[in-house]
């Protein structure tokens, strides 16, 4: 123990003293104590994510839902004293699979008086030690049922995209981890991998070296099975002084140089940054690209007019435009057998006083009188006029129509039409 007005001794290394936080805190100043007791243990910080799948070029990927095995359903309903109702439901896996609190998980094929009530997405809000039983809630229903036979019920996680892994990061994986194919050694535990390649999402590639040595990635053939398939990749999160510093604001010394835009805070930056990634990533699969095929099923409906360009001038001569022969037209987008927008062909003709069309679906969106002369003459609408002949008492359609005068002013009025 210290001797009072002595102070410490250099040597001891504060040996004297009987309360360490005291000590540090009258050393380096007050809350150093909790400040340290925050970071301590941080060289041991690891994060956790199961195994998904091996995609079809090889990578670990988490994009898409991994089916889990499951032996049973246990559904138990509750009606509390003020009446509100609850089920706690209960999924016993049968290998244990790191399934974490919060993940969203998916029952289907549930038949009977419980398929509309343990059928759906649900997020887990219990786990056991062992990882093999998960709990979730389903409020405003009093709900009791025990499902045995799982026959035809399938059970899901959903795909992850939040944990990010980036080049160099240090994995270690629970199990021994072999091919399927040839029982060959793809990864032993208790050792340090580095990964190599990742979109920074959701899939990556490992390797046996750093990349300040050169990456020696494995290499896994697109779709192999690995045995087990439940094992845990961990991830090491060291803290360390340098990482500690880089979340610490330099001191300005050019009024021209910012710290960060508008004041925003680290947090906020990084947040930022995930935003436009996501939102890159999502037009990326909208758009066309040469590095992947983005053809779809999906119907293309248009309202309005369509344009398309023509860089070549391949529609410039009439015999491409409007040849018979359907190999011999340019592209274009064409109603019946006539093309309708890439040129200036309409697609309608007027037969007599009628409008006539070779299309199999056509609509009709809007007129347009917009010549500015006496193109269409709507009578009974002037103020003067006092008595109208031949008013329809009723109609079945209704068609928006713009009309232009000769000043250039438009309104816009509805025919009314009687089906016949």
């Amino acid at each position: 123990m210290a001797i009072q007005n002595q102070g410490f001794r250099r040597d001891l290394n504060l040996l004297e003293t009987e309360d360490d936080r005291n000590a540090i805190d009258n050393l380096a100043g007050a809350g150093t104590n909790k400040d340290l007791a925050f970071l301590q243990n941080n060289l041991r910080n690891t994060s956790s994510i199961p195994f998904y799948t091996v995609d079809s070029d090889g990578f670990f990927s988490t994009a898409n839902d991994r089916v889990i095995g499951i032996s049973g359903i246990t559904a138990t309903g509750n009606t509390d004293d003020s009446g509100n109702k609850s089920t706690n439901v209960a999924v016993t896996l049968v290998n244990p699979f790191l399934i974490k609190f919060g993940d969203l998980v998916k029952v289907s094929g549930v038949t009977g008086s419980g398929s509309e009530i343990l059928n759906g997405s649900f997020t887990v809000r219990g786990t056991s030690t062992d990882l093999k039983t998960y709990t979730f809630p389903i409020d405003g229903i009093d709900y009791s049922e025990t499902i045995t036979s799982v026959t035809g019920i399938g059970f899901s996680i959903s795909s992850a995209d939040v944990f990010t892994f980036t080049k160099d990061d240090v994995i270690n994986v629970d199990k021994e981890v072999k091919l399927v194919s040839t029982a060959a050694t793809v990864f032993s535990s208790n050792t340090d991998y580095y990964v190599s390649e990742t979109d920074g999402t959701s899939k990556f590639k490992l390797s046996t070296t750093s990349s300040t040595v050169g990456f020696n990635t494995v290499v896994i053939t697109g779709g192999a099975s690995l045995t087990p398939d439940n094992f845990i990749f961990s991830r090491k999160d060291a803290v360390h002084q340098q990482q500690i510093i880089n979340y610490i604001q330099p001191q300005i010394q050019d009024a021209d140089f910012t710290y960060l835009e508008g004041g925003a805070s680290v947090n906020d930056s990084i947040d930022l940054t995930q935003s436009v990634i996501e939102s890159a990533e999502f037009f990326m699969g909208k758009k066309y690209r040469g590095d992947n095929d983005t053809n779809v099923d999906d119907e293309i409906k248009f309202e309005g007019s369509v344009v398309i360009n023509d860089p070549n001038n391949y529609n410039s001569t009439s015999d491409k435009v409007l040849g018979n022969t359907p190999v011999r037209r340019s592209p274009g987008v064409y109603i019946g057998d006539t093309r309708a927008f890439s040129s200036d062909n309409n697609p309608w003709d007027k037969v007599g006083t009628a409008l006539t069309t070779s299309s199999e679906e056509v609509s009709i969106g809007e007129l347009a009188f917009l010549d500015g002369t006496n193109s269409m003459i709507i009578t009974g609408i002037d103020n003067d006029v006092s008595t109208v002949s031949e008013v329809a008492t009723s109609f079945t359609h209704k068609i928006p129509v713009k009309i232009q005068d000769a000043n250039g002013n438009r309104e816009s009025y509805f025919l009314l039409l009687t089906e016949t």
